[in-house]
């Protein structure tokens, strides 16, 4: 599994946590903005999918160098708002 198989996994996770509005909203979103999901999206992130369970995702985001919860969380969190702004 490369690193982005991994994200791409969880996009239907992660987008449960929003309601249509906050999911427009989000999407809406400048890049410069995201830095404000930091505390809700990507804390949801970290205790929901960057733990024990997820051994791969983990492991591929550390073979790629990116060893802190917080950075691994702010990719997906990127990743995401790129995924939703393309549907």
């Amino acid at each position: 599994m490369n690193i982005y198989e991994g994200i791409e996994k969880c996009f239907s996770i992660i987008e449960k946590y929003f309601t249509s509005e906050t999911l427009s909203k989000f999407k809406n979103a400048k890049i410069n903005e995201l830095d404000l999901y930091h505390f809700n999206l990507g804390l949801c992130i970290r205790n929901n999918l960057l733990h024990a369970d997820r051994v791969k995702l983990c492991k591929c985001f550390i073979e790629n160098g990116i060893t802190h919860k917080d950075d691994m969380s702010h990719l997906m969190i990127l990743l995401f708002h790129y995924y939703v702004c393309s549907k």
